[in-house]
């Protein structure tokens, strides 16, 4: 059987999340969608905790290091706006619906989950603030956007398949519409 490294095993577990949900992911659906023995996983993570703690952090940090490759933060408000949309088009959207799910029935699934929010919260927070100039607005539209993209998230898990590309470009239509 072919070795598999730990991205692939997080590559994999975000897939089997999409497809079957938080229930549908263990360590036997994951070995048979690598095609490796169990033996392969406990190697890399000791156990389910290891995973589910490498696996979370991974998911945590894709945001950073996607941003970090698109120079986040070096053009200016319109062009971090614009990179976060382009960012979001890019989500794995089932998955990350499924997380949230799991989020509700586990603490640190609802952790990581917290922190990513908040984080997202963060990032486009300070580039729509840029664009409108003004905090208070900064956090409503800020808020709708999450709003929106959690909304999708949940839709799309449930086969309402929305056009996100739509949504953004409207979202993105009214915050720059209001800027200062």
């Amino acid at each position: 059987m072919p070795a598999a490294t730990r991205r692939a095993y997080f590559d994999a577990a975000l897939d089997l999340l999409a497809e079957h949900g938080f229930t549908g992911l263990n360590v036997g659906a994951l070995c048979r969608a690598l095609g490796v023995t169990s033996g392969s996983f406990y190697h890399h993570f000791g156990g389910w905790p290891g995973f589910v703690d490498g696996l979370l952090e991974h998911w945590e940090n894709r945001q950073v290091l996607i941003l970090r490759e698109r120079n986040f933060g070096t053009g200016g408000p319109a062009a971090d706006f614009a990179a976060l949309m382009d960012l979001t088009l890019g989500l794995p959207h089932e998955a990350e619906a499924a997380i949230r799910a799991w989020a509700m029935n586990d603490e640190t699934v609802r952790a990581a989950q917290k922190r990513v929010d908040q984080a997202r919260l963060r990032t486009v927070g300070r580039a729509v603030e840029g664009i409108v100039g003004d905090r208070a607005l900064a956090r409503t539209l800020t808020s709708l956007g999450m709003a929106m993209l959690v909304g999708h998230q949940q839709l799309a898990s449930a086969g309402e398949h929305t056009e996100l590309a739509t949504l953004l470009a409207e979202y993105t239509s009214l915050v720059h519409s209001r800027a200062s």
